[in-house]
């Protein structure tokens, strides 16, 4: 276990703290403020044979709904260019950001007391009581085995340490393929399903993709069957469920159905990656959802038609989306075909959508748009996303930014700069430079956390350097 002050000078990132002087006339105006910034995670397992070390890919992080200042964040340790990782790390804070702890997750992968050669796509929740949920995809390298399966690990101490994890879905089939997880917790005060866990993955079979779901209510202990979200022959992908407070969901998801592209595979070679076609003229964007707790869903309504995703040289880029716990209004957030342009779009019952808005309008001609997600808590949402200028430096360098909302995602005039800038020439390869397919948010009360991978110079004679780097905002 390793211990980090983010409130230090950590790998070349400086903190910013609150001042504690206000001028007068500003004094009733409320600025954004990054309250710390800093490290908090690097790789915690020995590489493996065909990985790249020192490689922290595809963060997500959540925060306590019983505590502000506990969070806990995750990631891919030690990344494999051809899919997965040698494991899953997770940091944890009690006071808001100022101080973190990092481990490796234990009993996933072999690196860690567990029993699968890799594991992917970490997704965390916590649920009403305070327990943290993990949610991560697992296979072994060994092209002729052909199980793949959704683990579900769970943490009682706030993400200090995960228990065993139970197994959400499984599958022993070639034809088959488990992916693109995604988990959340019913935490509406209101809903008849309270605390209930939903699993959502991609369920590849063939040339297709379906959005599945099963759930539990005794705390990942047991599973419910599954149940179809996108049937038929689809090829969809990256669900985004969101629940309000009343217990209905709303999954957003990409479908490529017509589209003429294929959804990504976790177990995809880089080279089939690299030679994807662009996203012209766009992935529609939709939304189903169900008011009967997962079981039936309703027929699709279309979010967006122009989410693009591809940045030349770099693999990135899915939409997000989140629910404001307070107003029960939901938000998502994608780039769109313009990789310059970041757009959202918000509703109140997941079927009426507004109208795009434009979350960046500091973009250029060479601006291009590197991952966006998005928390929202008591009317103000938040964006955190990376901007790269394909004319600087051969467009090497990636800047993360935060723009805010305060009038329930309508606008996002404020904008704060976060950390210095990636340098892309050290991150992880996988079909492009490789900081993942998605970053992650989260709000609490007067509270933003914000995580992202972040590549810098490596010692000498080593060939990556990607750590995990976060941010408390308040609004």
């Amino acid at each position: 276990m390793r211990h980090v002050r983010s409130a230090a000078l950590v790998a070349g990132v400086a903190a910013i703290t609150i001042s504690a002087s206000v001028p007068a006339a500003a004094a009733a105006v409320r600025h954004p403020t990054v309250l710390t910034l800093g490290q908090v995670s690097r790789q915690d397992v020995p590489a493996a044979p065909g990985s790249e070390p020192d490689t922290l890919v595809e963060p997500d992080i959540a925060v306590s709904p019983l505590d502000r200042d506990v969070a806990v964040a995750v990631a891919h340790d030690g990344r494999y260019a051809d899919g997965g990782a040698v494991g899953i790390t997770h940091a944890w804070t009690r006071d808001g950001g100022l101080t973190w702890r990092h481990a490796a997750v234990r009993y996933i992968t072999t690196a860690a007391g567990g029993a699968w050669d890799r594991a992917s796509d970490p997704v965390l929740a916590f649920g009403p009581g305070g327990d943290a949920y993990l949610s991560t995809i697992a296979f072994n390298s060994d092209a002729s085995d052909c199980r793949s399966v959704v683990l579900v690990s769970r943490s009682r101490d706030g993400g200090a340490t995960f228990g065993r994890p139970s197994v959400a879905q499984s599958t022993d089939d070639c034809s088959i393929f488990n992916d693109k997880n995604w988990l959340t917790v019913d935490n509406g005060a209101r809903s008849p399903h309270r605390g209930r866990i939903y699993q959502f993955w991609s369920y590849f079979f063939g040339e297709f993709a379906q959005q599945r779901v099963r759930w539990s209510d005794d705390h990942g202990h047991t599973w419910s069957a599954a149940a179809v979200v996108t049937p038929g022959n689809a090829s969809t992908q990256n669900s985004q469920a969101l629940i309000r407070p009343d217990g209905s969901i709303t999954d957003l998801y990409l479908d490529f159905t017509g589209t003429g592209r294929e959804p990504d595979r976790e177990r995809e070679s880089a080279a089939a990656r690299a030679a994807a076609p662009p996203a012209d003229p766009g992935v529609p964007l939709l939304a189903r959802t169900s008011r009967d707790g997962g079981r039936t869903w309703s027929a699709a309504v279309t979010v967006a038609t122009d989410v693009g995703g591809d940045v030349p040289g770099v693999r990135c880029c899915l939409p997000s989306g989140t629910v404001d716990g307070v107003t029960g209004r939901l938000h998502a957030v994608w780039q769109s075909t313009d990789v310059s342009l970041l757009r959202a779009s918000s509703s109140t019952d997941g079927v009426h959508w507004t109208a795009p808005v434009t979350v960046n309008p500091e973009r250029t001609s060479t601006t291009q748009v590197v991952n966006a997600d998005v928390a929202a808590y008591a009317g103000r949402v938040l964006v955190s996303y990376g901007v790269r200028d394909a004319a600087a430096a051969d467009g090497r360098y990636v800047q993360q930014r935060a723009r805010i909302s305060a009038d329930r995602g309508r606008s996002f005039p404020s904008r704060l700069t976060l950390g210095p800038r990636s340098d892309l020439r050290y991150a992880a390869q996988a079909g492009g430079a490789f900081p993942g397919d998605y970053i992650g948010t989260a709000a609490a009360p007067g509270r933003f956390y914000a995580a992202w991978a972040f590549s810098s110079q490596p010692p000498a004679g080593q060939t990556y350097h990607q750590v995990l780097l976060a941010a408390t905002i308040r609004p």
